[in-house]
């Protein structure tokens, strides 16, 4: 298995292969940023991705590198962790496409589940079967809850209640295990690469008019 680990903190790193070392079926290649992953990743060609994505959570701004980064690696199991308490679960989250998102303090257990169960972190995810975990209203309403847009005006464009709007924002926070509005910002600045309309693999084709509307808020 080859196994890409991007991660900025030497003795992180230094730490991951320490837990790896003994399974010789794993071939690690480490680097400190997706600018230099994008240059590996044609060459090393990883079945597996582990990524400290604390960085990218800080930033709002579209990073054309980073989706690039994101379309590279789509035949990819990831796992991308944040420095943070959040998401509060014990587990890694199905995001979408197997892509999860866990919170640092549960990386250790990751480390010694792929040292002892590497096959199973070859195949794909049955449950997932490639898609998000968030239905396409949710979509809608969770990118223009991002770019603070009114309850009121929300439901005015999918046509919807404001009650319906807020119950939707409810269960955005609870499928990412997080607490408030901030948390979740700061997860969504970073998984928003795996949804359409930036990532047009992992998403069903919505309406011309939603497609036109969202693309507006990444400009």
């Amino acid at each position: 298995m080859n196994l890409l680990v991007i991660e900025s903190c030497g003795f992180t790193r230094l730490g991951i292969y320490s837990f790896l070392l003994e399974n010789e079926s794993i071939n690690i290649l480490d680097c400190d940023s997706i600018t230099q992953a994008i240059k590996e990743i044609p060459t090393f060609q990883p079945d597996l991705v582990l990524i400290n994505a604390t960085t990218y959570c800080h930033h709002s701004e579209f990073s054309e590198q980073l989706k690039q980064f994101i379309e590279l690696v789509q035949s990819a199991k990831m796992y991308c962790y944040i420095d943070a308490q959040y998401p509060v679960s014990d587990t890694p989250i199905s995001v979408t496409r197997d892509v999860y998102i866990l919170n640092k303090q549960l990386v250790t257990r990751l480390l010694k589940s792929i040292a002892s169960q590497t096959e199973s972190y070859l195949s794909p995810s049955l449950h997932n079967n490639g898609r998000s975990i968030f239905s396409d209203q949710e979509i809608l309403v969770m990118n223009y809850w991002m770019s603070e847009m009114p309850n009121y005006r929300i439901a005015r464009k999918l046509e919807i209640s404001s009650r319906t709007v807020y119950v939707h924002k409810r269960h955005l926070a609870q499928k990412i295990k997080v607490r408030n509005r901030l948390e979740f910002c700061f997860i969504y600045n970073f998984i928003k690469y795996l949804f359409w309309p930036i990532d047009q693999v992992s998403r069903a084709p919505l309406s011309r008019q939603a497609k036109e509307e969202i693309l507006t808020l990444y400009k």
